[in-house]
């Protein structure tokens, strides 16, 4: 599986980004930024039509999604570890299956909404704005998965930090010193 998504990618970012798949991966995730900046204007926007449990599943969404944005940006431009990048695949699969029900959960609600005789406009908008970032997220892991040891920072040994390392050059010296 892996070395069919890793070809597969590789297509994709020799047609798209002159064969760079860090320019395929770090588009996706600008992408993925710019879908999040448009679903949190939505949830925002649609705050005074909702009931009490349709407004604290947009807002705490769009919450979660800026602290993807802001953690994955960190990741992607300066920790670049394996526990981090492993704990941000993670973070993006989980959000990709929390669209997915959120997709599920706003068409079931535009349904009510028709039941009713309501219009189901913002439903429909906000279950295909999910589903969206849901495709986005989803294929997003599945890049970064094929393609993580190019984020990865190839200095470091795995499973070992820079703030783990030690380098035998240099000796130790404690910050204070006791005098008698």
């Amino acid at each position: 599986m892996g070395s069919i998504m890793s070809r597969y990618t590789t297509l994709l970012a020799g047609s798209l980004c002159g064969g760079s798949t860090r320019k395929l991966i770090a588009g996706w995730w600008y992408s993925i930024l710019a879908m999040t900046a448009a679903l949190m204007v939505m949830s925002f926007a649609v705050m005074g039509s909702r009931g009490n449990s349709e407004l604290f599943l947009s807002i705490w969404s769009a919450l979660l999604l800026m602290a993807l944005s802001i953690g994955g940006t960190m990741i992607m431009r300066k920790y670049h570890n394996s526990m981090a990048v492993g704990f941000f695949m993670g973070g993006v699969v989980a959000m990709s299956q929390l669209f997915f029900f959120l997709a599920l959960l706003y068409f079931g609600h535009s349904k009510d909404h028709t039941m009713f005789g309501e219009s189901p406009k913002e439903e429909i908008a906000m279950a295909l704005l999910s589903l969206l970032q849901c495709f986005l997220l989803g294929s997003f892991a599945a890049i970064l998965g094929a393609h993580r040891s190019e984020i990865m920072d190839s200095s470091l040994t795995p499973g070992m930090d820079r703030a783990m390392s030690t380098d035998q050059s240099e000796s130790y010296e404690p910050p204070f010193q006791r005098r008698p």
